[in-house]
């Protein structure tokens, strides 16, 4: 009796046994149960293929909405998948693609860029300082240290982090288009740079301990399914989702991260983190990827085609025994004639 209860307390616990268990339970309950209905009516053998039947036509019809929605027993997610990390030179890329991208130091700065074109938005995020009249209560020189750390802050932001800001600005010094590659703003860019940065840490000959050891700088993108144009009409809407649905395999799409490590500045307790300073004499490192679009349908795909096959062979099985069972009486009915 102890050996019972040490044993089912162990199953209790033990989250893959009872796991199997209730797949089992239910399997008996719900099937068995509609097995054995038929059963005490029609025989075993009958009752058998018509549940089986049954369970393989709801199987097509779980599958299909599986397949559709790419829920339930689904594949690998979407993700980004690393295929080279250049340190300092793309032209020497193994990626021929990556090798058109124009390095940082040729493109205006950000910060550049927020001065010269007079967006009201960029530079209500990016060209103002915090005054007295924001902050009352500070003194003045908690007031110019911060006002030093905001301007900081602008002269060091990223293309990527003012194309979330103002889009239209970054549309307007060409950064959609750098013979074929598109900036990505930080929120287009998120999946990527965590990709990046995991990949990055995990070659400990590049140097980086932490993800404090560097910055993100800006994210690109290269081809892909082709996207709306500005300013689209209906006929734009509607060719473009046309032509997109029709698509039967997916053109490759590229992105590359580009970070660069930071000045090491010590903290100090009780306050927070230093903003980080990138140091211009190291490398810019970019971590080129591909998009794998991963099987999240495949799964969902295969079981509908397969319980459809197995579905159309029990039908068709019991067809042909339905055949026989008529065949065998219109002989019994003329022998007794």
């Amino acid at each position: 009796m102890v050996d019972l209860l040490t044993t089912l307390g162990g199953i209790s616990w033990d989250l893959e046994v009872r796991g199997i268990l209730v797949v089992a339970v239910g399997t008996v309950v719900l099937i068995g149960s509609v097995w054995l209905i038929i059963a005490t009516n029609s025989g075993a053998r009958l009752s058998t293929l018509v549940t089986l039947a049954g369970l393989m036509g709801f199987m097509v019809i779980l599958g299909i909405s599986w397949w559709l929605y790419g829920s339930g027993w689904k594949g690998a997610d979407p993700s980004w998948r690393t295929i080279d990390i250049n340190v300092g030179d793309l032209g020497s890329s193994a990626l021929m693609e990556a090798r058109d991208l124009p390095d940082p130091e040729d493109l205006l700065s950000a910060y550049e860029m927020v001065v010269d074109s007079g967006d009201e938005i960029a530079n209500l995020e990016f060209n103002q300082l915090p005054t007295e009249v924001d902050y009352p209560d500070l003194s003045l020189e908690e007031l110019s240290d911060l006002q030093a750390d905001r301007q900081l802050r602008n002269e060091t932001i990223t293309h990527s982090e003012l194309a979330a800001v103002s889009p239209n600005l970054i549309k307007d010094y060409g950064l959609n288009d750098l013979n074929g590659w598109r900036l990505l703003s930080t929120s287009e860019a998120g999946d990527a740079q965590a990709q990046a940065i995991a990949d990055v840490l995990a070659h400990s000959d590049l140097g980086f301990g932490s993800s404090a050891d560097f910055k993100v700088l800006d994210s690109f993108t290269y081809g892909g399914k082709p996207e709306l144009k500005d300013n689209p009409n209906r006929w734009d809407r509607i060719s473009l989702w046309i032509s997109n649905t029709a698509r039967i395999t997916h053109p490759t799409r590229y992105a590359v991260v580009q970070i660069q490590r930071v000045v090491d500045q010590p903290s100090v307790p009780g306050l927070a983190p230093p903003r980080p300073v990138i140091d211009e004499e190291e490398p810019v490192v970019s971590a080129i990827m591909v998009r794998d679009l991963g099987t999240r349908r495949l799964r969902p795909a295969l079981v509908t085609i397969g319980s459809f096959i197995i579905f159309l062979a029990l039908c068709y099985w019991l067809h042909v025994r339905d055949k026989e069972l008529m065949a065998k009486r219109q002989e019994f009915a003329s022998s007794t004639e």
